[in-house]
């Protein structure tokens, strides 16, 4: 999104910076709810729809697959037409579309209703930063905003899987997305009311043939990803193909539109710093490993052990409140250690913790499985905060709201295929303990090697 000054701002109605914020962190919220809220909700889905494996991981997965090519645009185009009037009209589809997932007869329908919400969400998500810049011209006031911004979303994402436990045990499983809609209207009318419209006055250019490529290339990626849950090797190999073919298109896209002197989608020379893009990679590490596992710990849970849905989510309470803390730890814990040994440190502690819990015998003791998995969520949270740190600092002031753009691209990817991959990985195993088993040993090691690569790799910092 462009940094700029905005070109116009709504005079007709006094400011008020509280309400503002109190604005975007409910929209942001909402949107970080959905993100993690089928966790839990995930099984009862599959037994009443029902839905296979692999239509269940694209019910789950729909949502950031087609949110993260979005965002390249999404902001520009905010920027160029309106904050509040994105963040309304998202808003508004983000509900319409919940609606609809909420009465899915089956799963093809929710499925595309997942993928309108996202669509909803990607006019939603880039105007609530850009929001709070015009709210608080001060940068002191502004900081302070934007920390509250950003516990707001790691707040909402930890409680999902509990709010989804809760509804499910005293509703439907459509009730959790019934829900968006009341909380989506008061946002509507609070953003209408106390939020006046902005403008940049110099918005980027939206190249649509870009857009097209990395919406391709992702969706190609997603297909190959989740066909491996059910074995389809061929499906697997022509997606990547495919994937990897439209990447490369789009990558050299991006170079020619530079040479001729207009405006890329994604300025690519972010990429020559070796900091930014490391800690681009550690993000969507933690988030495969983390994000990934959630769902696999909520169907053990259920199917392996008999939880009812209520009970999985409040046995993945100590897991969603070590976020928080990891959040609130971070600026200290990086003042300690800096990044390179805040990033690779943490990344190495949650990949132990993680092969701890591997190694605890079947049936997991609970003790175990909520201290195991607590203290993998907190360094999981520290590593992540660390590295989206990082990106916006390596990124110089007029490429700050593109590294904001990309560090929201590959936490969203790396959620994603965590899901697609440690779902596939668990499904494929003769017994729903030894998928689980396989599924937290795949991200013990991924994590474990990726903080031993970031020492490397974070060298300069």
């Amino acid at each position: 999104m462009n940094e700029s000054v905005p070109l116009e701002v709504d005079g007709r109605r006094r400011t008020r910076p509280g309400l503002v914020l109190a604005t975007v962190c409910g929209a942001l919220a909402l949107v970080s709810i959905d993100v993690t809220v089928l966790h839990v909700v995930a099984p009862t889905i599959a037994r009443e729809l029902p839905a296979t494996d692999a239509e269940l991981l694209w019910i789950i997965d729909a949502f950031p697959f087609v949110i993260a090519p979005l965002l390249l645009s999404a902001g520009v185009l905010s920027d160029r037409y309106g904050r509040r009037l994105f963040l309304v009209v998202g808003m508004a589809l983000f509900a319409a579309a919940s609606a609809a997932a909420a009465f899915a007869p089956g799963p093809v329908w929710l499925i595309a209703a997942r993928a309108a919400m996202a669509v909803g969400a990607a006019g939603i998500l880039p105007p609530t930063m850009s929001l709070l810049r015009v709210a608080y011209p001060d940068r002191q006031r502004r900081v302070r905003a934007v920390a509250i911004w950003s516990m707001s979303s790691a707040a909402a994402a930890a409680a999902g899987p509990v709010i989804g436990g809760v509804i499910v045990a005293h509703s439907w499983w459509g009730g959790v997305f019934l829900v968006n809609v009341p909380l989506a209207a008061l946002v509507i009318a609070t953003a209408l009311r106390w939020v006046p419209e902005s403008r940049s006055d110099r918005p980027g250019s939206t190249d649509l043939a870009s857009q097209g490529l990395a919406i391709g290339a992702v969706l190609a990626a997603a297909v190959a990803a989740n066909s491996l849950a059910e074995h389809h090797v061929e499906v697997f190999i022509g997606g990547t193909v495919l994937s990897l073919g439209l990447g490369w298109a789009f990558v050299r896209r991006q170079f020619g539109l530079g040479r001729r002197g207009e405006q890329p989608t994604l300025d690519m020379a972010l990429f020559r710093n070796a900091a930014f893009s490391s800690a681009l990679i550690a993000v969507a590490l933690a988030m495969f490993a983390i994000v990934g596992l959630e769902l696999q710990f909520a169907r053990y849970l259920q199917l392996e052990r008999g939880f009812a849905p209520l009970d999985a989510a409040i046995a993945l309470v100590p897991l969603a409140l070590a976020t928080v803390v990891g959040a609130l730890l971070s600026p200290w814990v990086l003042r300690l250690l800096r990044h390179r040994a805040t990033i690779a440190s943490t990344l190495t502690v949650a990949g132990l913790a993680l092969a701890g819990l591997t190694l605890a015998g079947e049936p997991v003791n609970l003790a175990v499985f909520a201290a195991t998995t607590a203290l993998a969520g907190l360094a999981v949270e520290i590593a992540a905060v660390s590295a989206n740190d990082l990106i916006v600092s390596s990124a110089g002031v007029h490429e700050v709201g593109g590294a904001a753009a990309l560090e929201e691209i590959s936490y969203d990817l790396g959620g994603g295929f965590g899901t697609a991959v440690l779902g596939a990985v668990a499904v494929s195993a003769p017994s729903i303990a030894g998928g689980f088993h396989a599924a937290v040993a795949t991200s013990a090691g991924l994590l474990v090697v990726a903080g031993l690569a970031m020492v490397w790799a974070l060298r300069r910092v």
